[in-house]
């Protein structure tokens, strides 16, 4: 099973994938990413990316203003002057000039900001880690995006196409669309459409290159954003094709690992707030049900904080139905993201951000051993 995805290395989740599990769970907080001695930091507000007033690079703005032939060397002299004058940020200083539009300045602010996020899309490894604690304030957000559409741009511009490769399916494999992803579907450009179309039911990845009248590389692009936003997958796998892949031994220490997490967070509830505790999460378990797999709905919470992934407890471990080896995993973690935005609404951010940083040493795994 996959760690919890609050932490961690690029080098084991990307950052499209990280950016789609922030929008998807509708996170808020700092993003904060380093590598080496590069420190990168960016907000989110309920799943989008809030670029921050205070961490304007006013330098490069100007620069990227001049670059697009908006300012001349003298505006920006100018508007530094006025600024500094008046004590305002020179941002301001461009429209109270009247140089620029504010409709039109902050279409370019937009664009200069998404440029400044897409060059981290091409980094193979860099820790990250996302804390719910730092919340930036409204008032101070200048420019708010979809990290949908970050996503699609940034893979689009990437050059390290070995992180491409290592995330999508090789050409001996099989995939298939998933249909219930209309909201996502319904966005799709036309070249996006076209390879979807082709993909349908079931085909062969080898099979899909030959048929699609376009490159192998914008085919893998395509590839990796399907990828990366659930559209596509390996067709479902029955319970006897996932158990030659899953010992018994294996699946226990996954739902171990998993639960000593879930007996952690439920502690730590339990600490603040004495036995009300278990009806929390029993009513968080409740609410996500919605979003987890139909073989997963009659999964319920026993009296330690233990999850209950068979309807009746059982000394051999089993997968529940016809499942995906990933959907389950993808499945349980949801269930760990959902019980610590739990934590968030009934404790707050500090304790949200207490909890994720100690769940890393918790229950550890490692999905490398185990196919999927």
């Amino acid at each position: 099973m996959e760690k919890v995805w609050l932490s961690g290395n690029f080098s084991d989740s990307p950052l499209p994938n990280l950016l789609f599990r922030i929008w998807k769970s509708e996170r808020t907080g700092r993003f904060d990413i380093k590598k080496e001695k590069i420190e990168k930091k960016i907000h989110f507000s309920e799943g989008n990316i809030a670029f921050n007033a205070l961490n304007l690079d006013n330098k490069s703005f100007f620069a990227f203003l001049q670059n697009e032939k908006q300012l001349q060397p003298s505006d920006t002299k100018e508007c530094e002057k006025y600024a500094k004058s008046k004590k305002i940020f020179p941002l301001k200083a461009i429209t109270e000039l009247n140089i620029i539009s504010s409709l039109e300045l902050w279409n370019l602010l937009e664009i200069f900001l998404i440029n400044e996020t897409l060059p981290l899309f091409d980094w193979p490894k860099a820790k990250y880690f996302f804390d719910p604690a730092q919340e930036i304030n409204t008032s101070d957000t200048l420019v708010s995006v979809s990290p949908l559409k970050i996503i699609r741009k940034g893979i689009y511009q990437m050059k390290n196409t070995d992180i491409i490769h290592s995330h999508i399916p090789s050409p001996e494999e099989t995939i298939h669309t998933y249909p219930n992803k209309s909201f996502l579907t319904a966005d799709l450009n036309p070249n996006e459409r076209y390879v979807f179309n082709i993909i349908g039911n079931k085909i062969k990845i080898s099979q899909l290159y030959k048929l699609c009248q376009m490159g192998r590389n914008e085919i893998n692009r395509i590839l990796y954003l399907f990828t990366i936003l659930r559209l596509t997958g390996p067709p479902h796998r029955s319970l006897d094709s996932m158990t030659q892949e899953l010992s018994q031994v294996e699946l226990h220490n996954i739902l171990e690992s998993f639960n000593k997490k879930c007996i952690y967070i439920f502690k730590y509830i339990s600490k603040e707030i004495g036995p009300v505790a278990l009806s929390v999460l029993e009513k968080c378990l409740k609410d996500i049900k919605t979003n987890l797999p139909p073989q997963l709905q009659n999964i319920n919470i026993s009296q330690d904080g233990t999850i209950n992934i068979n309807s009746t407890p059982s000394t051999n471990p089993s997968l529940p139905g016809e499942i995906k080896l990933e959907e389950f995993l993808s499945a349980l973690n949801e269930i760990l993201v959902s019980e610590l935005l739990t934590v968030k609404k009934t404790l707050g951010d500090e304790h949200e951000s207490n909890v994720a940083k100690n769940l890393k040493n918790i229950g550890k795994w490692n999905i490398k051993k185990i196919k999927s």
